[in-house]
């Protein structure tokens, strides 16, 4: 798709969304903590999530729906999670009912206020994380020592769900792109990993350790996965312009650092030979320094926080040859189409990571609002535990099938109004969430060439081993 030059979109979009009311109607008020400015934003996000409610404010006012409309209202997380949490805790005090979230810190911040000790500071509202791949959220066997985490990451009321697919399933695709390199097949095989020092950075490194030893031979030994983390940017953090000097010749040496799951070092480092493989995990506003400082001979792969034109900018010529994974941009196919088309005709840059995921978070939450209101007269009454049981009604294997777009919307209003079941399929998957609130999506091994990105294959990681897709 070509980048469309229109500078001031997003900030007009985000106008639209910061509380004006759509003349006399009644407003059904949602909320979404997302980075704009921080170091993973991407420029679409904002302009995804308000097309979406822009689109199902045309559909519910076409079919004069109970004189409803919906009012998402932005706040910038700038990607930190003290911030996120404050400005959670504003949204939903100023009546927000459900909120889009992105990164995994700040989900996990948010999630963590349900299980506060003190109920004062409880949000209570289902949330939809659009950029949290973080392997510890929803996760009902989660371990951590601190009870607070565990019990968000476990998330035993329900509240957390997430259009970002969990990253355990990318780590399966870096697998195999290994193991058609022959690298996996090394007898002492060790993948160094730099990540961020939080709940996706860590638990990156454990879903990649799992996906490893799962594809080794029978009496193999047990591969070596090593995390080289850093704080991010944000208080306390490193500034996006750190040349990760200090981290690049930690990952490359022929020592492996010991970290627990909370990315602390442990025991003794161990002397054994360089790495194998690197993967760039780093923050979307770091991985341009990242590869900028990086001259080893050893391969690098990098995380879905690559894949953004804003990386192609930053490097340059350098660009070429880069390669990694990310989730398809879009699902192939008539949802993705429909996404697509939409998103150019308001005028937005190029497609990037997570910019569909974004627009599938604000749509489930206005159909699952919907479906949750559908028996109530007054439909702004619906309550945020309503919504939050509802999200399990939006993909009905027995219901019609509706799309994104202003007439997908139109024929899930329509549906949803006479009391018939829907299943949505949305501009980056299927969007079914399975009982922790998790959804299954395609992922994409991608290159750039001549500075652009081009997809070298598709694995359905829909399927429990992430096949890769025959070429059509």
């Amino acid at each position: 798709m070509p980048k469309l030059l229109i500078p001031m979109l997003v900030t007009a979009l985000a106008a639209c969304s910061s509380g004006e009311e759509p003349g006399a109607k009644g407003i059904l008020q949602l909320g979404g903590v997302v980075d704009r400015t921080g170091d993973i934003a991407n420029p679409n996000w904002y302009s995804a999530i308000v097309m979406a409610q822009d689109q199902m404010n045309h559909a519910l006012d076409s079919a004069g729906y109970k004189d409803l409309a919906f009012d998402i209202t932005l706040r910038d997380s700038k990607n930190t999670k003290s911030l996120a949490i404050s400005l959670a805790q504003e949204l939903v005090a100023g009546g927000a009912k459900a909120l889009v979230l992105d990164s995994s810190p700040n989900t996990e911040g948010v999630a963590s206020l349900n299980y506060d000790p003190d109920p004062a500071r409880r949000v209570g509202v289902p949330t939809v994380s659009m950029a949290a791949s973080s392997p510890f959220l929803n996760n009902p066997d989660d371990e951590s020592t601190d009870p607070i985490v565990r019990a968000a990451r476990r998330d035993a009321d329900g509240w957390v769900f997430r259009t970002s697919m969990s990253a355990l399933p990318q780590t399966r695709v870096i697998m195999n792109i290994l193991m058609q390199r022959g690298i996996a097949d090394k007898e002492q095989l060790k993948i160094s990993v730099l990540g961020t020092k939080n709940a996706f950075g860590v638990g990156y490194v454990s879903a990649l350790a799992g996906a490893a030893k799962d594809v080794r031979p029978p009496g193999a030994p047990a591969p070596i996965v090593e995390g080289i983390f850093y704080v991010p940017s944000g208080a306390g953090g490193v500034p996006t312009d750190y040349n990760f000097a200090d981290e690049l010749n930690r990952l490359v040496d022929d020592v492996t650092e010991l970290t627990d799951e909370d990315g602390d070092k442990i025991g003794e480092a161990t002397y054994r030979s360089p790495p194998d493989a690197i993967i760039d995990a780093s923050n979307s506003g770091h991985n341009i320094n990242v590869t900028k400082n990086y001259s080893g001979s050893i391969p690098l792969l990098h995380h879905d926080t690559f894949r953004r034109a804003q990386v192609i900018e930053g490097l340059g010529s350098a660009a070429d040859g880069q390669a990694g994974t990310s989730p398809v941009l879009f699902e192939p196919g008539p949802s993705g189409e429909a996404f697509t088309r939409a998103l150019e005709r308001v005028g937005a840059f190029e497609l990037g990571a997570f910019d569909a995921v974004a627009y599938d978070a604000a749509a489930v939450l206005m159909l699952a609002s919907l479906v949750a209101s559908a028996p109530l007269q007054d439909p702004t009454a619906v309550t945020p535990a309503q919504i939050r049981d509802a999200l399990a009604k939006i993909n009905e294997p027995s219901g019609d099938i509706v799309r994104p777009g202003d007439d997908g919307f139109a024929q899930a209003v329509s549906l949803i109004a006479q009391g018939r079941p829907i299943n949505y399929e949305g501009a980056s998957g299927s969007c079914d969430f399975d009982a922790e609130g998790n959804v299954l999506m395609k992922v994409a091994h991608w290159k750039i060439e001549q500075r652009l990105f081009r997809d070298l294959a598709m694995f359905d990681c829909v399927q429990p081993t992430c096949p890769l897709v025959p070429d059509p």
